[in-house]
């Protein structure tokens, strides 16, 4: 049992460290920008703008896929070396897939340049900034659970139940609560 759990735990990190690793690569190199003098004081944007924009959802883009990616593997794993085990499994995998999350995002966090709405007040006007990556909002987190979570569940409805020994007359069961088929032989009259 405790396989079930250490493996997809261990697993989770590394893939979310390769994970960060890819997205970097992936992503790279930041978007060009510039720093503006508006109305409400200075501001960073991509130059040029549109795509600099699409430049930014990119790499939130590339973390859902990456992450997804890597998340259904872990799932897969994770549910084939737990298969006996299935509440640890899933306690196991689900395990993994936050820290693959959280490896995934620091690392490939690490690799990019400061954020430069920070860096907005120590620089002038016309200043050029590197953009960098990160993951706009909340929600593409959910990536690495949800993606191991529904690889875990197909395997384990695919894998046929693990044959268990009869309690009393040493016939083999797959193990479910299921009454045993009707006899074609007539009930004993009494």
């Amino acid at each position: 049992m405790s396989r079930a759990v250490v493996v997809p735990v261990v697993l989770g990190a590394l893939l979310g460290a390769a994970g960060g690793w890819l997205w970097w690569t992936w992503w790279g190199p930041a978007t060009p920008g510039k720093i503006y003098d508006t109305p409400v004081g200075k501001a960073w944007y991509p130059e040029p703008f549109d795509p600099g924009i699409a430049r930014d959802f990119s790499g939130t883009a590339t973390y859902v896929v990456v992450g997804f990616a890597l998340a259904v593997l872990l799932g897969l794993v994770g549910g084939w070396i737990a298969r006996h085990h299935a509440v640890a499994g899933v306690v196991a995998v689900l395990a993994g897939a936050g820290l693959g999350a959280l490896a995934m995002t620091l690392l490939g966090e690490s690799f990019s340049p400061p954020d430069p709405a920070t860096l907005v007040a120590t620089h002038q006007a016309g200043d050029k900034l590197p953009g960098y990556l990160h993951v706009a909002g909340w929600t593409p987190y959910l990536v690495w659970p949800v993606g191991a979570m529904l690889a875990y569940l197909v395997l384990m409805v695919s894998l046929p139940a693990a044959p268990t020994a009869g309690p009393t007359d040493g016939r083999v069961s797959d193990g479910s609560a299921r009454p045993a088929p009707p006899s074609a032989a007539p009930a004993p009259q009494g």
